[in-house]
């Protein structure tokens, strides 16, 4: 998405690149645990991994933030083609790319099932079903219909992007008022919120709830509001959310609670206060966020998020039909577990450059020129 006609925050496009690769350690670190290997770290001596999850709760933070800050005014003003083109732009963002990972995955899924039948109806025939690839197709894995990981799973995330998107229509008029009344009730109401969802898990944890996925990202997004008016009141002042050292300190608070395994709902206020933190800061974070490699990572974001459990998948089927059977109770050590996780960071990084260069990119350009001829 391009911000730079808004006062464009270039810092936190890093974050998005940063947060997506531990969403990719986060599910790589799952599956060796599923397949019965040992985790890259044990969690008797940190989860930081292990909640890798919560990253998620980051980007719906973090977008909650941009889109207020982007389209805040477009949306106070309930101009009906203001907000025509507003969905229009967001589903040009989230949709032809969506569509083409899907193509992708289908295209893995034939190809396994006339390769290896028998192992591929009994391992993959479940989460590969024809009904349940439609209900992906039009965004409603966060509706209730299912509630198990199918298909490509972490696009439950971008579904319940795409109806909050449509939420934001009421929410932003509403909460994008900069009343410190207005965002403290709404800030601690989304909280009560997540309390409410991390309560149906017995390990009151936010994680595997797909049928809540869309509130769950509400909740987050209604967070992101508030603190983006924080930074609408902060950003011409010198205070200490601008200071280097306290940008070190939220980060370090937002990684504790994950080591540490807290309540997952603690961390969602150090989320908030670290996208605070880089929006703000011009010292050493913004030139390291700045960076060209972070700031690559970044612009490459949604394609990796999108296209790294196709890649994860299909070393999953190597270690089923390969790896196990020729190598019967071995447990790979850490320099195997290395190896494949280099192996698979070099595959993401290089398809999610070429998703986003040649798919991506161009597709979102050309449907937003058909919209504007029309």
């Amino acid at each position: 998405m391009k911000l730079k006609s808004v006062n464009y925050i270039s810092s936190l496009t890093p974050l998005r690149g940063v947060a997506a690769l531990l969403v990719v350690l986060f599910h790589y670190d799952v599956w060796l645990m599923l397949r019965g290997f040992p985790r890259l770290i044990n969690t008797e001596y940190s989860s930081i991994i292990t909640n890798g999850y919560l990253w998620v709760d980051f980007f719906f933070i973090l977008s909650g933030f941009v889109i207020c800050h982007v389209y805040g005014k477009t949306l106070e003003n309930r101009n009906r083609i203001a907000i025509k083109k507003y969905l229009w732009a967001r589903f040009t963002r989230l949709y032809p790319l969506y569509v083409f990972i899907m193509l992708l995955f289908v295209l893995q899924t034939v190809l396994l099932f006339q390769m290896f039948p028998d192992y591929a109806t009994e391992k993959w025939k479940w989460s590969r079903t024809v009904p349940d690839f439609f209900i992906h197709l039009f965004f409603l894995q966060t509706s209730g219909i299912i509630d198990r990981p199918v298909w490509n799973v972490g696009s439950w995330s971008i579904a319940a992007e795409w109806w909050t998107y449509i939420f934001a229509i009421g929410l932003i008029p509403l909460l994008n008022k900069r009343s410190n009344r207005i965002s403290i009730i709404s800030t601690i109401l989304a909280l009560l919120g997540f309390v409410f969802i991390a309560s149906q898990n017995p390990k009151f944890k936010l994680d595997e709830f797909y049928g809540l996925g869309t509130l769950r990202c509400i909740f987050g997004f209604i967070i992101g509001i508030g603190v983006y008016q924080l930074y609408a009141m902060l950003v011409n002042k010198k205070t200490i959310w601008s200071k280097d050292w306290f940008f070190y300190i939220m980060l370090l608070c937002a990684l504790s609670v994950l080591h540490f395994n807290l309540y997952d709902i603690i961390a969602i206020p150090f989320f908030g206060a670290f996208i605070l933190c880089a929006s703000l800061n011009q010292g050493v974070p913004y030139k390291l966020l700045n960076s060209r490699p972070l700031l690559f990572l970044g612009n490459i974001s949604y394609s990796t998020y999108l296209i790294h459990l196709l890649w994860i998948y299909l070393w999953l089927m190597w270690l089923d039909l390969y790896f196990k059977p020729t190598n019967p109770n071995v447990i790979p050590t850490l320099s195997d577990k290395m190896l494949w996780l280099s192996v698979l960071l070099a595959l993401i990084i290089g398809s999610s450059y070429l998703t986003y260069k040649y798919v991506e990119i161009p597709a979102q350009k050309k449907l937003r020129q058909w919209q504007k001829s029309r």
